[in-house]
């Protein structure tokens, strides 16, 4: 059982494998401060995270957890979101995209593009919560096979939709026709309360956020164009 510190908030996990705490590192919180919630997952729970045998069980564990917390994040304005999270002069930037359509690749451009005047706070499941009416992205332990994750925030202003092209091309998005789109890559819970609020959070984020789309490949002139289209 440990404590760490995510989204501005405290959260107690009671976990039965090292591997969680050990991947925590950096997030544990060495006062015993009082938590906001509490986390726990039964071996069945586990047991359902696994795709191959060879998963180790300590990693199952902590992919079990993460699901409990994001189920737990709705209650505070949170949510999970599948994508790359940068911030530039203190702004978020979004990038969301299938597996396998080059997220990564995309994030690696824009480091090589803009180099200490970006920080990636998250490279795969960052927790954005709702704070005062405006939506902060949160680095987390949990942060893809890079493990790109900063222990900080940053006002996300700014979602790119990303898309395979030959050639680069970014448009503004209508944010009456995102709704899907962003759906698809956020956690959703399953609890229909849950969902509920999810989709009243979702709608505030819509209304609070630049959405946009780009079409690139995979040269240093994706991230140029991507960085003019949405920072002029």
């Amino acid at each position: 059982m440990f404590n760490v510190r995510l989204t501005d908030l405290n959260i107690r996990i009671n976990n039965k494998y090292e591997y969680v705490e050990n991947m925590c590192f950096g997030y544990i919180l060495k006062e015993d401060a009082a938590p906001d919630f509490s986390v726990s997952v039964s071996l069945e729970e586990i047991e359902r995270e696994r795709i191959a045998e060879t998963n180790h069980i300590g990693y199952l564990e902590s992919l079990a957890i993460y699901r409990k917390i994001a189920e737990k994040m709705i209650d505070y304005g949170g949510f999970l979101l599948h994508g790359a999270v940068l911030d530039y002069n203190g702004e978020g930037v979004a990038f969301l995209a299938k597996s396998g359509t080059g997220k990564t690749t995309h994030i690696t451009l824009w480091k090589k593009l803009l180099d200490s005047k970006i920080t990636v706070i998250n490279g795969d499941k960052p927790l954005i919560r709702n704070i005062n009416g405006s939506f902060y992205a949160y680095g987390t332990p949990w942060a893809g096979k890079e493990g790109w994750q900063t222990n900080s925030r940053t006002k996300l202003k700014k979602i790119c939709f990303l898309a395979r092209g030959t050639e680069n091309r970014i448009e503004s998005e209508e944010k009456t026709e995102i709704l899907t789109s962003l759906l698809s890559q956020i956690y959703l819970p399953k609890n229909n309360n849950c969902f509920v609020k999810l989709l009243d959070l979702t709608d505030k984020f819509i209304k609070n956020t630049d959405f946009y789309r780009l079409w690139c490949n995979i040269d240093i002139s994706a991230a140029k164009t991507a960085y003019k289209g949405m920072f002029k």
